[in-house]
């Protein structure tokens, strides 16, 4: 028994110790430091995940609850070589009556409400314990349980994530049986090759499923002790899991993964389906032992084979560079030792796997606008890392330590400027000036003023080379906030880093970055590449292409990055699937080399526009990205470049497109049209209209009436009723 014991001891300290890795890796300081679980008093935060907040299982509010207040508790930190308070965990309280039994639509963060009152009709009111318990089986046990594993074991869509069951384009089950699917879905005689050769469709008609439940009654049936143990794993592993993890409504990205456990176990049934296939064949068949195995071996072979042979297209990666390579595409362009801005984790990860990784320009500074608003974060960017200096800052360590200057509060008592310059503002930020903010709350400074600005050194810019000669370089930088009543912790950081080192570093914000992440410097900002780089010359932008119309464009500078620098990861090459996951970078080399043509075409370099042109149609070919709305405005750009010649070829293939879709919309009923496809039909139908317009400006009679008479059928609203 002793010897028990001390075994079970001797275990749990091996398996606690792994813990102590976080801690020493920590210590090491490396390049990547999530929460910086340095010292214990942050490592339990950080295994408790509480960044993630909780959800309640048993007992809590509803999504419309109102606070009545708040929990706090003091988190201690480490400053020098002992600890303090340094934060708070905040939890909000709510009245009795405002909570339920079962919590399924407690989740009342920002957008969550809206959602749950579309999974209830769009009803108003206080939910009830119905809304609770319908949103509890038909989204978090149907659409994020049952639906994941249909796609395994019958059947995928496509690789569109699904976020509603009424939107019937993304993210269902499919069988490949057409009645079936059909009448589940919508008619699947007409579908265009788009949608019917997508590598993520994947069909199993049944045979997995099938032999699964083969299984499930042939082990019952012969070891019921057996079956009660591995269902069990098979429900705690699903359905369990999907109870515990209290999923909200429409989640980042599909949340199949965390159920493989389930499924692997529904894998097991599978195999003791050969079993049940095998005394089938023996008892009905009297097929002896020589004979069934190897037939119930190879009936039931093709569950896998079909499984295997239906999904490599779509999960097969050896061509797929396209994480490293648009990364690398970031990273390369912006100058040497760049500060550059990015927002989110697709975004960043990438980079920082380009830099640790492959040692691609590990001389930039990547800072994560999702994370610049906590301590330990602001904290990293102050120290060398890589090849890239420590970034200079204006308040110290101790005035982000924790909670504070979490938000900072915009305060005009008498006698304040109109106006501040940004490094004096940001220094005032930084010193001690309280401002009360009543029941007991105070903030440990202020901001004067929204209308701030930074001096320009004309003769240090132009000495750096960052503007061309026919530039007009200001000598002064407005910087308008708008009408913020305050400043948060993330912004706050911003303003230091950049009046820390403007003109000193380069700073660039990434074309993904957020436009109210730019504090008001829209009107100084340059776009080379896939960058915005803050320069002293105001110019107005172009508003219709969202943040990467801020400011002007360096087009020689962007023309050289997507010609010469910038690789495509494999995809304008070879015929591939490409995952949803790609698309924001994706669309942001697109709209990049959109507004690049743009202006080309404006300042009359139309054969920088040509060029342009020509790579945005070899880098996204169209048999790894069917044309979406960009390809028609790049088609009637090459129009405007004088190369309606190589516009033709594009035109036949989005022709060939738009034909193809109308006629799959003509197909369908006014119901399954309205179930999500409306909005692509409404866009082939005026794609059919601009590429007849395009060939008759182009005084292209013959293909004209070509485009007319296959166009004719669909005429403006010409849909199956």
């Amino acid at each position: 028994m002793v010897q028990r014991i001390i075994l079970g001891y001797a275990l749990a300290a091996i398996g606690f110790s792994t813990i102590g890795m976080v801690v020493i890796r920590a210590n090491a300081n490396p390049p990547i430091n999530m929460n910086n679980p340095d010292n214990p008093m942050s490592l339990l935060p950080y295994i408790n995940r509480e960044q993630y907040g909780e959800r309640p299982l048993l007992r809590g509010p509803h999504f419309d609850a109102k606070p009545t207040g708040t929990d706090q508790e003091e988190r201690l930190g480490r400053v020098g070589d002992h600890y303090e308070v340094t934060g708070r965990k905040i939890d909000y309280t709510f009245a009795d009556e405002d909570k339920m039994l079962f919590p399924r639509i407690g989740h009342y963060e920002q957008g969550r409400p809206q959602q749950h009152r579309l999974w209830m009709d769009g009803r108003t009111g206080v939910p009830t314990m119905g809304d609770n318990l319908s949103f509890f089986f038909r989204y978090q046990l149907n659409w994020m349980y049952w639906r994941y594993f249909m796609w395994n074991f019958v059947g995928r869509q496509n690789g569109d994530q699904g976020y509603y069951p009424w939107d019937k384009t993304t993210g269902h089950w499919l069988s490949g049986v057409s009645s079936l699917d059909g009448s589940r879905l919508y008619n699947q005689e007409k579908l265009p090759p788009a949608m019917k050769n997508n590598q993520a469709r994947n069909t199993y008609y049944f045979l997995p499923l099938i032999f699964g439940l083969l299984g499930i009654f042939f082990q019952f049936s012969k070891r019921r002790k057996d079956f009660v143990g591995l269902a069990a794993l098979f429900i705690i592993t699903g359905i369990g899991i999907i109870i515990y993890s209290n999923q909200p409504p429409n989640e980042p990205r599909e949340r199949d993964y965390v159920l493989v456990g389930s499924f692997l176990t529904f894998c097991m049934w599978i195999g003791m389906g050969v079993l049940a296939v095998y005394q089938l064949l023996s008892e009905k068949l009297k097929l002896n032992g020589m004979i069934g195995a190897p037939i119930a071996g190879l009936l039931a072979l093709s569950a896998p084979l079909i499984m295997g042979f239906q999904n490599f297209d779509d999960h097969s990666r050896s061509t797929h560079y396209a994480s490293r390579d648009y990364a690398s595409n970031f990273l390369n362009s912006v100058d040497k030792n760049a500060i550059i801005f990015t927002y989110g984790d697709n975004d960043t990860y990438p980079l920082w796997y380009a830099q640790e990784v492959e040692g691609i320009r590990t001389d930039v500074r990547v800072v994560n606008l999702s994370l610049i608003a906590v301590d330990w974060y602001i904290n990293q960017m102050r120290r060398k890392v890589n090849e890239s200096p420590a970034i200079k800052m204006t308040i110290p360590e101790d005035g982000y330590r924790g909670f504070k200057r979490d938000q900072v509060p915009v305060y005009s008592p008498g006698g304040s400027p109109r106006e501040m310059n940004l490094k004096e503002a940001v220094k005032f930020i930084g010193e001690n000036h309280p401002v009360s903010a009543g029941g007991g709350m105070s903030f440990e400074s202020y901001l004067p003023t929204t209308n701030l600005y930074m001096d320009v050194d004309i003769n240090k810019v132009k000495s750096l080379g960052i503007v061309g000669a026919n530039d007009s370089i200001v000598s002064r930088i407005n910087m308008v906030l708008g009408e913020k009543s305050s400043l948060l912790k993330d912004d706050l950081a911003v303003m230091d880093i950049v009046a820390s080192n403007a003109f000193d570093r380069p700073i660039y914000w990434a074309v993904t970055c957020q436009s109210n992440k730019l504090l008001g410097l829209q009107d100084y900002l340059r776009l080379e590449g896939l960058a915005l780089r803050l320069v002293p010359v105001k110019s107005t932008g172009d508003n219709s292409f969202g943040i990467i119309g801020s400011g002007s464009v360096d087009l020689q500078r962007t023309h050289d990055d997507f010609l010469n620098k910038f690789k495509w990861g494999g995809f304008d090459n070879h015929r591939t699937f490409v995952d949803r996951s790609y698309l924001p970078s994706v669309q942001s080399h697109k709209l990049v080399l959109a507004r690049s043509v743009s202006d080309a075409i404006k300042k009359g370099e139309k054969k920088i526009a040509v060029d342009l042109l020509d790579k945005y149609f070899a880098a996204f070919p169209n048999e790894n990205f069917p044309y979406d709305f960009n390809a028609l405005f790049m088609i009637m750009s090459y129009l405007e470049a004088d190369a309606y010649d190589k516009a033709k070829p594009q035109m036949q293939i989005l022709a060939k497109e738009t034909e193809d879709y109308l006629n799959f919309c003509q197909s369908l009923d006014q119901s399954d049209l309205k179930a999500g496809f409306e909005q692509d039909y409404m866009m082939s139908m005026r794609n059919k209209d601009e590429l007849v317009r395009i060939a008759e400006r182009a005084k292209d009679d013959a293909f004209a009436k070509e485009l007319k008479d296959r166009f004719a059928k669909f005429g403006s609203t010409n849909m199956k009723n």
